[in-house]
């Protein structure tokens, strides 16, 4: 039997071309599949959490030195300031001190506050007036988590809340999975 040499490569060519087809079209529906389940775990796990502290922990001195660390704490209430929810911790590394009375203090603080269904992990920058006075209004970085809050990332605000009490009111929006 005599092979034809150009309908073999024509056949071939066709069939590898038809299966390139095939093979790109799964590729792009399956990117469009991941993109909707993407979105779709985006929106489902999006969420703010809200919640009150009371400062009852200070350790840091009254002129606290650059490289010096303390630690703050105390309860956290629910978003009314109510209800106890948890407590919530910071450990604080001293960058700069101003030469006033009382010295400002600018610190990088990790916290973390412990809820109900799990812990929150945060980072930042705080900058004190005073260290008694308690940090201005700040941003706060979420950086992880336990339990509800495992891979728990996004960002948050911490502000006066306008308690006698040295407390704050810090709302997040993190994404969590």
């Amino acid at each position: 039997m005599r092979v034809q040499p150009l309908l073999v490569l024509a056949l071939v060519g066709g069939s590898m071309g038809a299966d390139q087809v095939r093979a790109d079209q799964v590729r792009a529906d399956q990117v469009r599949a991941d993109q909707v389940r993407a979105d779709e775990v985006r929106a489902d796990r999006e969420a703010t959490v809200e919640v009150v502290t009371r400062r009852n922990l200070m350790s840091a001195p009254v002129t606290p030195a650059v490289g010096s660390g303390f630690v703050s704490g105390g309860d956290l209430f629910d978003a009314g300031g109510d209800d106890r929810v948890g407590e919530g911790f910071s450990h604080c590394g001293v960058l700069a001190v101003t030469t006033g009375l009382p010295p400002s203090v600018t610190a990088h603080c990790t916290s973390t506050f412990r809820l109900p269904d799990g812990e929150l992990h945060l980072s930042g920058l705080r900058d004190y007036r005073s260290i008694a006075g308690g940090f201005e209004d700040t941003a706060v970085a979420v950086v992880g988590g336990t339990g509800a809050y495992a891979n728990a990332r996004g960002e948050g605000r911490a502000t006066r809340s306008g308690s006698a009490d040295v407390g704050y009111r810090f709302t997040f929006t993190i994404t969590t999975g």
